[in-house]
């Protein structure tokens, strides 16, 4: 039995490794990157099956056609793993665009190796010559050939690098099996390198070959069992991209010194400015702002197109991968339209609300003395019934007062005895009322952490609600108790119940002309209920219970109200 030399056994072992390979991610295709990793396997395991057999064939011209397929194979496994790299790294647009430059560079090398006789620009003087036991080739080669191997050289050393930025730059996940990948790749450009500029011992005889077994080993140990494939930066990559490029608010960019260094496509519409003409100038001076700067700002105006815009500013520090402070990202949002609603909803809220205080109350006391003063009975009944509206129209406009007092202050949070308070609301009813009505008050040692105001505020107005609409002197319950993590309270009568239009209305979140509510008593509760963090609900099967829910995040201790 005859054995190979061993450069034959490791060109065909190589071979056999990279089919072996190629086979376990054949499942990925499809996938970033993967497509053109298969067709650098795949010219790898020519590369090195041809190779094989070319050193065991001293017949010249069979020699020589295994050479130039040996070339093609080579070029292309370098142009198809950088291929790999920029797709897999997030970079595939480069690939999309020139995907034909990419595959024609083999062929191109491959067509200058095979008409060499004609020009002479790959080699010279080709000749086959025993070495080592093989049949290795001699000859010159030409600056073509210099610069085509060089170049796949570059090309790999490229896509390593990318591999290894990508690895730096995005996490630990599959850190060490892109790390052997890129490192999978310095054998065989070392043993290149050395034949290339004939360093060694043996320049007859191309080592690139034996150097694929630590390479395939590397990439075997990357890919079998780790599904490098199914999670890949390119989506991190592109997502980030994504993030501010398809964001429908303006980003910027800038650097310490505030210069711009990126916009979205929403900054450039929004402050009318190319984003080739805003690289590098000021924040403040692409904004118009004199001197100020907007990353210490909560809100700018900027006037662009004719229009006037006011933005909210959220600025955020940007650091590198090693923390090292960089820059500034500057989110702004358009808040023109809300602006404005809160300006002229002011505005409105002031005017009327004084007018209701100021001239209703000049109305109810002129026609409260005019009642006075009438004999006839009917006359009389209408000044009492204009009396009643305008009494009505008092008291709504200090509701809205109130609303905008609640919901306007600055929350506060305390540990709150529910049963203290809601003894509170009761001789408030008491003091203010006509007496009509009986309140009860039904509550343990019950306490939550809420803001006090808003909390009696809510309670006051549902039992104001109830003794208003529960008919003659009615019956009503508050009354409080733990639910779970949170405190339930609840204001129970026995009228009618709650028109299913009223509670409509704050189902849909909003009135219309067909459906509205009577007053702000609802809304202020159910507003009130929200700035809680809790919940309103009704049930009026039997009357009508209205029951807040109010979370409590302070564990209960011993006392058992808290």
């Amino acid at each position: 039995m005859v054995l190979s030399p061993w450069p034959v056994v490791a060109s065909f072992a190589a071979a056999g490794g990279t089919v072996l390979l190629i086979r376990h991610l054949w499942r990925y295709r499809g996938k970033p990157g993967a497509d053109w990793f298969l067709a650098s396997l795949g010219a790898q395991a020519t590369w090195s099956l041809a190779y094989g057999v070319a050193l065991v064939t001293f017949a010249e011209p069979m020699r020589w056609a295994l050479e130039v397929l040996s070339w093609a194979t080579m070029a292309g496994t370098g142009v198809y793993f950088l291929a790999f790299a920029l797709a897999y790294t997030g970079r595939g647009g480069v690939v999309d665009r020139a995907w034909w430059g990419f595959a024609a560079f083999p062929i191109l090398v491959g067509l200058i190796g095979a008409t060499n006789p004609v020009h002479g620009l790959a080699w010279g003087d080709f000749e086959v010559v025993r070495v080592l036991g093989v049949a290795g080739a001699a000859y010159d080669m030409q600056l073509w050939a210099l610069l085509a191997a060089t170049a796949g050289v570059l090309l790999i050393t490229v896509g390593s690098l990318l591999l290894f930025d990508t690895v730096v730059s995005y996490g630990p996940l599959y850190r060490r099996e892109a790390v052997a990948v890129g490192l999978s790749t310095f054998p065989p450009v070392a043993a290149v390198l050395a034949w290339l500029y004939g360093v060694g011992p043996v320049p007859a005889v191309s080592f690139v070959t034996v150097a694929f077994l630590p390479h395939v080993a590397l990439d075997a140990y990357a890919f079998v069992g780790s599904d490098m494939f199914e999670f890949h930066p390119a989506t991190r990559r592109v997502g980030e991209r994504a993030a501010i490029d398809d964001l429908g608010a303006p980003v910027v960019i800038v650097d310490e010194q505030r210069r711009v260094v990126t916009l979205n496509g929403a900054a450039e519409r929004a402050f009318g400015v190319g984003k080739s003409a805003a690289l590098t100038r000021p924040l403040a001076a692409l904004l118009g702002e004199d001197g100020t700067d907007p990353t210490e700002t909560d809100a700018v105006t900027v006037q662009s197109g004719g229009r006037r815009q006011i933005f909210t500013v959220t600025t955020t520090p940007l650091s590198d991968a090693g923390g090292t402070h960089v820059g500034y990202t500057v989110v702004f949002q358009d808040v023109t339209a809300e602006r404005r609603r809160e300006q002229r909803l002011g505005v409105l809220n002031r005017v009327l609300r004084h007018n209701l205080r100021n001239d209703m109350t000049v109305v109810q006391g002129f026609t409260e003395a005019a009642a006075k003063e009438v004999d006839d009975p009917a006359v009389r009944d209408m000044l009492d019934r204009a009396e009643s509206k305008a009494a009505e129209l008092v008291a709504l406009g200090e509701k809205a007062r109130t609303v905008e007092r609640v919901l306007d202050s600055d929350p506060r949070s305390e540990r709150v005895d529910l049963a203290a308070l809601l003894e509170t609301v009761r001789a408030e009813h008491a003091s203010d009322g006509d007496g009509t009505g009986t309140v009860t008050v039904e509550a343990d040692a019950v306490a939550v952490t809420a803001d006090p105001a808003v909390l009696q505020v809510v309670v006051g107005t549902l039992l104001e609600n109830a003794l208003e609409h529960a008919g003659e002197a009615p019956t009503v319950t508050l009354s409080a108790e733990r639910r779970g993590g949170a405190v339930a309270v609840t204001v129970a009568d026995d009228g009618p119940g709650v028109p299913d239009h009223e509670l409509d209305v704050l189902s849909a979140g909003a009135e219309s002309a067909l459906e509205h509510g009577s007053g702000l008593g609802l809304w202020l509760a159910n507003w009130g209920a929200t700035a809680l963090g809790g919940d309103l609900s009704f049930d009026t099967r039997e009357g009508t219970r209205a029951t807040l829910t109010v979370p409590d995040g302070e564990k209960r201790g011993p006392a058992g109200g808290s």
